[in-house]
């Protein structure tokens, strides 16, 4: 019998405790402005999906950016997207270079872009600086 007193008094205190209880309200995010196409009043310096033949230097722009931490996602995604597609056969690899020690290594080289290259398809950009890093040992050079 005194278990059974026990237990309920240890309800009770639980559910007395309840009634003081305050919920706790996340901090909320306000909604971000969409990025598709179909919004007319979309900026049309924001990155989108259909971004498939980035220039070098809108690639840059969004990379190096200071100011807008969204841009700088979407572009470090496609950085990341080339070199997940390219590793071992356009250069090598993971084991040697991190992604972030190759946003090391292609930082200064998109900082300072040449003129001829601004024009250039961002990805082959990409590609040619991480070849010219770790390029992949031939069967001579084993």
């Amino acid at each position: 019998m005194k278990g059974h007193y026990a237990a309920l008094s240890l309800l009770w205190i639980c559910t007395a405790g309840m009634v003081n209880a305050e919920t706790y309200d996340y901090p909320r995010a306000d909604p971000l402005p969409q990025d598709s196409t179909s919004n007319l009043l979309r900026d049309p310096a924001l990155l989108t999906g259909y971004d498939v033949n980035m220039s070098s230097e809108r690639f840059a722009q969004a990379w190096l950016s200071k100011t807008n931490e969204r841009e700088r996602i979407k572009a470090e995604m496609y950085f990341l997207g080339v070199m997940d597609a390219t590793e071992g056969k356009a250069w090598c690899s993971y084991q040697r270079l991190l992604p972030p020690s190759a946003h090391e290594q292609l930082y200064s080289r998109f900082a300072h872009l040449k003129p001829e290259e601004r024009n250039t398809r961002a990805s082959a950009l990409i590609v040619a600086a991480l070849a010219e890093t770790l390029p992949c040992q031939t069967a001579k050079e084993k």
